[in-house]
């Protein structure tokens, strides 16, 4: 009898703990995205493969800063997926394990754009030299690569598990449900605008601009609420 006392209140503050902890990983995430994006957009800017070549040359430890940030951020993004999984397994288990999953395979997709980005990176510089191939070769084989889609697949997965995330809280009620609700509509809006880039790319650029601000606004009101509030466990109860 006491120990089933000792442990149900060592539950929930562990889930108190992780609840808190995602709240911290929201931010961290979207930090080193953010500055990821940042710095490679601003070194590579816009012009011909040649020039941005030259650009990234001339600042490579800096662009290489900034790919290591989007990696950091793909990791970070595990962190996240674990503290939102313990956070509301409670609720549904087998819908947190789902998640989980789609989180995962996200931070993956991430880990082969990582990889695929240094490998650009390479092209770049390989077009400052002489090589077997010219610019105009290393930069057909560049936008092969950038245009691969893989961050469109990242996304599209971020957004199952994300919605699945937001669609536990709301039936836990371990946040506010007007908190949860726009999560899980930021998140099939920001699903429907990454599936769109991937069938109508030349429209892709205002699409995914507008539709990253509610799914931007929904993480950082939730970081916020997890990170202050916490989660409340007795609405299970």
């Amino acid at each position: 009898m006491s120990a089933a006392v000792i442990t149900e209140p060592t539950a929930e503050q562990a889930q108190r703990a992780y609840a808190r902890f995602a709240g911290l990983m929201y931010f961290v995430v979207l930090i080193f995205d953010i500055v990821g994006v940042v710095i490679g957009s601003s070194i590579a800017g816009n012009g011909t493969f040649t020039e941005t070549s030259q650009r990234i040359a001339a600042s490579e430890t800096l662009y290489r800063i900034g790919l290591c940030c989007g990696l950091v951020g793909s990791l970070s993004t595990i962190l996240l997926a674990i503290g939102l999984y313990v956070a509301v397994k409670p609720a549904d288990g087998n819908l947190a394990l789902t998640a989980l999953l789609f989180r995962a395979a996200e931070a993956a997709i991430g880990g082969m754009g990582a990889i695929l980005a240094f490998t650009v990176l390479q092209m770049h510089l390989a077009a400052a030299h002489a090589n077997a191939f010219s610019a105009g070769q290393l930069g057909t084989l560049a936008n092969l690569n950038a245009q691969g889609g893989g961050t469109a697949v990242a996304a599209i997965f971020f957004c199952f598990g994300s919605t699945i995330f937001f669609s536990i809280f709301l039936k836990s009620r371990y946040i506010p449900r007007m908190l949860s609700g726009w999560g899980i509509f930021a998140s099939l809006v920001y699903l429907a605008v990454w599936f769109v880039s991937l069938i109508l790319p030349q429209d892709a650029a205002p699409a995914t601009a507008y539709g990253s601000v509610p799914i931007f606004i929904a993480e950082v009101s939730t970081g916020l609420w997890l990170l202050i509030k916490g989660i409340n466990v007795q609405s299970r109860k």
